[in-house]
């Protein structure tokens, strides 16, 4: 069956509220226990069959859970690794112990290693989406909000309008990741000073032709214009291509502790 065939509106509708009601009552922290399967599931929602971009901050909020469960599995995957290197110790005492393989303890041992690639790659996924959002709201019909979302991507832009963002990536960033996000603000605040400026001289070109369009012909004119001088700053398909990869390196990562220690039940923690 395609992926079209499988989409259900009122069925994604139902989950993003959940997962929407949820959040709202534990705003501050990505530490909610909220089964990581449904997460996923949410998240796919999301970006099939197409992304849905005015839905790109609740995708934040998903991502920011997903990256808990992936550094819940780091931790596991090291205290593993400290119980192996102690009982390696201990095998002459008790000759029947269970060891993990030298596949299991390779695996292990990728993920420790692996830690600060993975957490980059879900950073750059979190960054390149606030910026895409951006992009999407100058043409949306909810461009009204984007001062709002302008300060959950990037707490403090407006100087005397300090209000914390209540976006969940934005809690445990490290100095480097605030940098990278600060760097991305210039960045888009550039993009929206030349944006302005373009809109500004475009209203005058108007006026001087007397142009007279309907209210609908001037969005549509507005649009194709806006985007021929301001094409995406992401290909969509790239984005959700990164988006899914890290997807699938979490979610293999802990359903192959499950099996590894069927005892722990790391997608019901």
């Amino acid at each position: 069956m395609g992926i079209c065939a499988e989409y259900n509106v009122e069925g994604h509708r139902a989950v993003y509220d959940h997962v929407s009601s949820i959040l709202e009552n534990e705003p501050a922290s990505a530490n909610v226990q909220v089964p990581p399967a449904f997460v996923f599931y949410a998240i796919r929602n999301i970006l099939r069959p197409t992304l849905i971009l005015g839905q790109i901050p609740d995708l934040l909020d998903c991502l920011a859970m997903v990256d808990t469960f992936r550094k819940y599995a780091i931790e596991t995957s090291s205290v593993a690794l400290s119980w192996q290197e102690y009982y390696m110790k201990e095998l002459s005492s008790d000759p029947d112990m269970t060891l993990l393989t030298e596949r299991e303890l390779k695996k292990l041992q990728s993920y420790v290693t692996n830690d600060e690639r993975d957490r980059l790659h879900y950073i750059l996924v979190i960054k390149n989406l606030c910026l895409l959002h951006v992009y999407y709201l100058i043409t949306a019909p909810e461009s009204c909000m984007l001062a709002k979302h302008l300060n959950n991507y990037f707490p403090g832009c407006f100087p005397g309008h300090d209000i914390p963002s209540k976006l969940l990536f934005q809690h445990g960033l490290s100095d480097s990741e605030r940098q990278m996000m600060d760097e991305a603000y210039q960045e888009c605040k550039e993009w929206i000073l030349d944006v302005i400026q373009w809109e500004e001289e475009r209203e005058q070109e108007q006026e001087q032709l007397l142009v007279t369009l309907t209210a609908e012909q001037a969005d549509d004119a507005f649009q194709q214009a806006f985007r021929e001088k301001f094409p995406s700053p992401f290909s969509q398909e790239e984005l959700v291509s990164d988006l899914d990869d890290y997807l699938n390196i979490v979610e293999k990562m802990i359903r192959r502790l499950e099996n590894y220690f069927p005892s722990a039940k790391l997608l019901e923690r």
